[in-house]
């Protein structure tokens, strides 16, 4: 994946259609009406262009072997699938992570050019900065898990971008919808309430959201992200010991 100039190609037009929108966002931002620290705005970028980005980075991942007919080769090896899944899902986890960084460079070169306005939007405040990259941590890697997942079930890596554009447009979409209208209630006395408290950051992400922009970190969605993350990699995982059997 480090060495497919598609990959780089991908992240460039992604990088280079979020420094747009960030500018435009910076320019109109004292006639929004946006609640959310200016930062913030990277974050909500980065995540809900997530399903554009996600599955250029996986849907290779395992496909492209069974097409090849290699992924038998690598299942032939002193390599466990558990191994196997968990490389392939830090290759594509990093790889975002590192688009992240550059995309945290846009408010880093604001702030450096025009350190006046950087600190009138908030640019200097170290926990906000914090917060938007641990969310986008937590939430990047449940987001490529299942891109691993959806390139495991499948020979076609085409198949596997749609299926993992698929399934990540759905679980941004539930978050859309839901926003402002869950809670965390003390005690579970309906239904609705033993929903919410079950789907976690499935329906309370963007809320969520709120707290991380300004440095209030939330363990209970750092901890449903990782077993999200969890869950789709041993998915995978089981997918891959079929076809290895």
């Amino acid at each position: 994946m480090f060495i497919s100039p598609a990959t780089y190609v991908a992240s460039f037009y992604f990088l280079s259609l979020l420094a747009i929108g960030f500018r435009f966002f910076i320019e109109s931002f004292a006639t929004t009406d946006w609640i959310l620290p200016p930062l913030a705005s990277l974050v909500v970028g980065l995540v809900f262009g997530s399903p554009a980005l996600i599955p250029f980075l996986t849907m290779r991942s395992f496909a492209e072997e069974r097409r090849l007919g290699t992924l038998e080769t690598m299942m032939s090896a002193p390599v466990g699938s558990v191994s196997l899944v968990f490389g392939k899902w830090s290759a594509s986890y990093l790889f975002f992570l590192l688009i992240c960084v550059f995309a945290f460079c846009f408010p880093a070169l604001l702030l450096f050019l025009f350190p006046e306005q950087g600190e009138s939007l908030g640019f200097t405040r170290y926990e906000q900065w914090i917060g938007g990259w641990l969310f986008l941590m937590v939430f990047g890697a449940s987001f490529t898990s299942v891109g691993i997942f959806a390139s495991s079930v499948t020979n076609n890596q085409m198949v596997a971008g749609m299926l993992s554009f698929t399934l990540l447009t759905l679980y941004l979409s539930l978050m859309a919808f839901s926003f402002g209208e869950t809670s965390s209630p003390d005690s579970i006395d309906s239904l609705t309430d033993f929903w919410n408290a079950s789907v976690g950051s499935i329906g309370n992400g963007l809320d969520k959201l709120q707290h991380f922009s300004v440095g209030l970190v939330d363990a209970g969605t750092i901890l449903h992200q990782i077993i999200f993350t969890f869950f789709f990699l041993s998915l995978a995982t089981l997918q891959v010991e079929r076809l290895n059997h």
